[in-house]
């Protein structure tokens, strides 16, 4: 059926304090074969968008330990600006959570998709059970999933049709004018 041909999503997780590469590397082979856009932080899709890696990040820290404060917050500006619009542009978003991570453009991020209502499938490393309370009172629980395996699945049966989307969510285009 292909039913999320064409549509849009957004990668948000940790960055600054854990590898983000490999989960979005992995989510975004295997959406490319449904035939989905997927915006990745790490590849901003715009012109001119500021860059954010490890590298910016080395860079970024060794700023701030020198006291360069408005540089950074100049940057970080920037990039909060480009990210915030990526989760605006998406049909749906995919959150990874790690709890023993640091994750505060995430959670800005997550806190977005959630106000859109934005169809939003959460990971929690280790699983739902280890879902942060606060996480719990901010998402139905049903989109919180134990792995990434758990939303390739769950994205599959949307795509084939054989799960119905939660209209209450999901807002997407004709096809035709995707």
């Amino acid at each position: 059926m292909n039913f999320l041909k064409k549509t849009k999503t957004d990668l948000i997780g940790p960055m600054e304090y854990a590898d983000g590469r490999v989960w979005r590397d992995d989510m975004t082979k295997f959406l490319h074969d449904m035939d989905v856009t997927v915006f990745d932080p790490y590849k901003k899709p715009f012109i001119d968008a500021p860059t954010e890696d490890e590298k910016t990040h080395e860079r970024m820290a060794k700023l701030m330990a020198g006291g360069e404060f408005d540089e950074v917050a100049e940057h970080f500006k920037k990039v909060r600006a480009f990210d915030l619009s990526m989760v605006d542009r998406s049909d749906f978003i995919i959150c990874y959570i790690n709890p023993k991570v640091p994750t505060f453009g995430t959670i800005e991020e997550l806190t977005t998709s959630i106000k859109m209502k934005r169809p939003t499938f959460v990971v929690v490393e280790g699983g739902k059970q280890h879902t942060p309370l606060w996480i719990m009172g901010m998402i139905p629980h049903k989109f919180i999933y134990n792995s990434f395996n758990d939303v390739k699945i769950m994205l599959n049966n949307i795509d084939n049709g054989i799960k119905s989307i939660d209209s209450d969510r999901w807002r997407l285009f004709k096809e035709e004018l995707r």
